[in-house]
């Protein structure tokens, strides 16, 4: 049996590479290991294992479904396990790979609910390493390929600490999941890397890569801060009027009479109030329903519709109105689309610049998943403009801020639009006040420059909605001042960085610079 220890600040991670074991052996295992865990005696411990041939049936008898007998699957040589972890029948063989988190979860200051989500993020981190894109599924712990199920999750909690965990088909043969309704879901298709990539992987360098993400989870420096502190009250360079004033109630009455979403209400940003007053809004295009749940976001998550084809003539209307020269355009993410909205993105713009001819620009996009250099092709024919795309964070405390994202995926982004467009200027923004490091907020300025980003904003996170995550830390002025100067000394171009700096914040100054 393998075992690594990643060292932190405060304790040593233990990760135990148990091989191809019997699965009554690791059961045992967990029961002994989960006792020392609450009595102190280990450090949080995860096992990694294959095991033979074995079916086991949890705590929910409704779920648990056998399509043939008992005798006959010892006939077959496939063990079968009752066991008192959540969820209904499940099975597993070699070519699967399961892991085991023995974790007190009162220090790392998550609920269940949570922790679950932190194993969903951890298996969607490792399938998109091995090329694989998974999601989850609300009320259905585990994780799917369209309607084909990849991972199983199967987790018990015993005075705060865990044991039995998440199981992931890699290469294992699927055909034992014909015995069984996997999880007691009829109907469920059961899918695995090999049969939606037809590669074959090294069991033991996937091991490596979920070691390494597990250290990236819960290792001390990297476990969910922003989950574990509050702060104390707001502090008063965070205080701001109600939103008032003649021009106000304008911009207002004009977004809704032409019944315009804006990222500026739909985000709760704080800025609203001074935007809105001086005749300034971030249009939101593509749905007010975004398919990610950010967890530093108040945008709503869900399934939207198809873009609305009035969209760009009413933003038009609008841009006309307001008396505008200077636009911004964001947009929810539509992983949905094809082209994850580029081409709605296109047709807006080229609407406005018809009714507009001297409007400038900025479009706020997501991160184009999987269709990068297809959106990009199409956005071309609405040049030009500043192209945005923000990294929201440092890469630590992407799992919990920002769970459908990839921190490399942006800084690609980023490059490809630089060098695919002339003479365009690249931007992007950080939120401070999540639990990150000055160090790793170095870094992201410097990986930034390195892909020719020539704008950065740099704001305080502040929680959006009930259900976001917490305010870590209150950064204060003098600290963004360090901060700007830091990004011009790197050679940004362009900077903003100040608590209430947000991407779009006084964009419309960027047009004279």
């Amino acid at each position: 049996m393998k075992f690594v220890a990643e060292k932190t600040e405060n304790r040593i991670l233990q990760i135990r590479d148990c091989g191809l074991a019997e699965y009554r052996q690791v059961l045992q295992l967990q029961h002994e290991l989960r006792e020392k865990r609450r009595r102190g005696k280990i450090p949080n411990t995860f096992l990694i294992a294959e095991h033979p041939a074995v079916i086991t049936l949890g705590a929910r008898q409704s779920a648990n479904k056998l399509l043939v007998s008992r005798d006959s699957l010892t006939q077959q040589d496939i063990d079968v396990v009752d066991i008192r972890r959540g969820g209904g029948t499940t099975a597993h063989n070699p070519g699967q790979l399961v892991f085991y988190p023995i974790l007190h979860l009162q220090e790392l200051g998550l609920g269940i609910s949570e922790y679950i989500r932190e194993l969903e993020a951890i298996g969607t981190e490792l399938l998109e390493e091995l090329g694989v894109r998974s999601q989850r599924r609300k009320g259905f712990p585990g994780l799917w390929v369209d309607n084909r199920k990849i991972a199983s999750i199967g987790a018990r909690v015993s005075k705060f600490v865990t044991y039995h965990g998440m199981a992931i088909n890699i290469q294992n043969d699927l055909s034992i999941f014909d015995y069984i309704v996997p999880c007691g879901l009829d109907g469920v298709e059961m899918t695995s890397v090999l049969k939606e990539t037809g590669r074959q992987n090294s069991m033991s360098q996937v091991k490596e890569k979920l070691s390494q993400l597990l250290i990236n989870h819960f290792s001390t420096s990297n476990e969910p801060r922003a989950m574990s502190h509050k702060p104390r009250k707001l502090p008063p360079w965070l205080r701001r009027p109600l939103p008032a004033g003649e021009t106000y109630n304008r911009t207002n009455n004009i977004l809704n009479s032409l019944g315009l979403e804006t990222v500026c209400w739909n985000a709760n940003c704080p800025n609203r109030g001074e935007c809105w007053s001086k005749g300034t809004a971030t249009v939101l295009i593509l749905g007010n329903l975004c398919t990610r749940d950010c967890k530093f976001c108040s945008v709503e998550a869900g399934k939207p519709g198809p873009p609305d084809p009035t969209e760009p003539a009413r933003i038009a209307e609008m841009a006309k109105q307001m008396g505008l020269k200077y636009l911004v355009i964001t947009s929810v993410n539509r992983d949905d689309l094809p082209d994850g909205g580029a081409a709605h993105f296109r047709d807006c713009i080229n609407e406005v610049r018809q009714r507009c001819p001297d409007m400038k620009f900025e479009i706020l996009t997501p991160d184009f998943r999987n269709c990068q250099a297809r959106a990009l092709k199409i956005l071309r024919d609405a040049l030009p403009f500043v192209f945005a795309h923000n990294v929201e964070t440092v890469p630590s405390l992407y799992h919990i801020a920002r769970a459908g994202g990839n921190y490399q995926r942006s800084l690609n982004l980023l490059k490809m639009a630089k060098e695919s467009y002339n003479a365009i200027q690249t931007k992007s923004s950080i939120m401070l006040g999540l639990g990150e490091t000055d160090a790793e907020v170095e870094q992201v300025l410097k990986d930034l420059r390195n892909v020719g980003c020539d704008r950065i904003t740099i704001g305080q996170y502040l929680k959006p909605s009930k259900d976001s995550l917490e305010v870590v830390e209150y950064i204060t002025p003098p600290k963004f001042d360090l901060w700007k100067q830091k990004a011009i000394d790197l050679g940004f171009s362009w900077v903003i960085s100040a608590p209430f700096a947000r991407s779009s914040y006084f964009a419309e100054l960027e047009n004279a610079s």
